[in-house]
């Protein structure tokens, strides 16, 4: 009994052992292994005054893993997706099934209209009959409707006559105003008048000195106003002459200068990575000013112990043009990156002098 259940875990313990020598071989693989990268362009001879076709470019990128077990790329302007190959079977981007369904479906149906429109010429719809028999209908009933119109303007004829007449039957001359209600009149209304007068002269008097009262509240305002900017500008002033102090501080401290070196030599240690090791392009261009094309050349000029015989630039001084025959080959180490990234990263350093740049744009 003991020694099958030792059987079993030894089983176990070497399926892990396996397993975790398999993932490390893959941490490894990824880590150490490049990346290799490889793109070529082209593009032809083409004057800017006849038009630049984007569609003449042509341009391909290659990107390969591990003796090209994992391959992807794209090519403009064949075919303009990204794709990813393992072991040259294309992983992605994936075919969609349900468009070619639906393009099948689609030729099904315009088959069948086909079919359905050559056996139905000449043969009258239901739809078409109804509204044949509508029409009609439509016609039937606006004659009617002519004879109720006749009758209806009868009969308000002869109603308006009936109220013509009995208008005239009841038509009396109204009494006469009594004297005494006369003279009561007017003196109730010159009270009520006098009264109104006053009301609209307390409203205008209030209405006066309201305005006036606006007008000395907005000359305050207008007199304060340059006071006020000119406060805050000192004050704006004051801040941002504070933080350049504190960033000159910053700058000019040990801390800064050794994290500047580390950074630094981190940062040239990526760019030369990843950089391409092998290139060469070939240029052929005018920018239709001879001085122009001029300063250009000398600015290549600077550059040619860079570049040796590796970048080759022709001029043309007449024309404005352009031709590129361009190849660029490297590789790209993640453990180079990684290692870079984690290294500034932890550095104590740097993260002061990072604390430090946050508490300065902060306050």
């Amino acid at each position: 009994m003991l020694a099958g259940v030792l059987g079993v875990l030894k089983v176990i313990g070497i399926v892990l052992l396996v397993i975790l020598a398999v993932l490390l071989v893959l941490i490894l693989l990824v880590l150490f292994v490049p990346v290799r990268y490889k793109a070529d362009l082209y593009i032809p001879e083409t004057e800017f005054d006849k038009g630049f076709d984007v569609g003449k470019i042509d341009f391909s990128a290659r990107f390969t893993w591990l003796l090209h077990i994992v391959s992807s790329g794209i090519d403009f302007p064949e075919d303009k997706q990204f794709f990813v190959k393992v072991f040259g079977i294309k992983v992605f981007p994936k075919k969609d099934k349900k468009k070619e369904e639906k393009a099948d479906n689609n030729s099904e149906t315009m088959e069948s209209d086909k079919i359905d429109e050559s056996t139905d010429d000449g043969v009258i719809e239901m739809s078409d009959m109804q509204e044949l028999e509508s029409s009609n209908d439509d016609t039937d009933g606006a004659g009617d409707g002519t004879d109720n119109d006749a009758a209806v303007s009868a009969e308000d004829a002869d109603n308006t006559q009936q109220e013509e007449t009995g208008s005239q039957d009841n038509d009396e001359p109204e009494p006469a105003d009594s004297d005494t209600g006369t003279d009561s009149q007017p003196d109730e209304n010159s009270n009520e008048y006098s009264d109104e007068f006053s009301d609209e002269d307390e409203g205008k008097d209030r209405a006066l000195i309201e305005i006036i009262q606006d007008i000395f509240d907005k000359i305050e305002n207008i007199l304060k106003t340059p006071q006020n900017v000119f406060e805050k500008i000192q004050y704006t002033i004051s801040r941002v002459c504070g933080k350049i102090k504190m960033i000159k501080t910053t700058l000019e401290s040990d801390i800064f200068k050794r994290a500047y070196k580390l950074v630094k030599g981190k940062l040239v240690r990526l760019l030369k990575m990843i950089l391409p090791d092998k290139y060469k392009a070939e240029i052929l261009l005018g920018l239709g000013d001879p001085a122009t094309t001029a300063e250009l050349m000398g600015a290549y000029g600077v550059l040619y112990p860079i570049t040796l015989d590796r970048v080759v630039l022709e001029p043309d001084f007449e024309r404005k043009v352009v031709k590129v025959r361009a190849h660029v080959k490297g590789h790209i180490t993640l453990f180079v990156v990684l290692y870079c990234v984690l290294v500034c990263y932890f550095n104590k350093d740097v993260k002061k002098v990072i604390r430090r740049f946050k508490k300065i744009f902060n306050t």
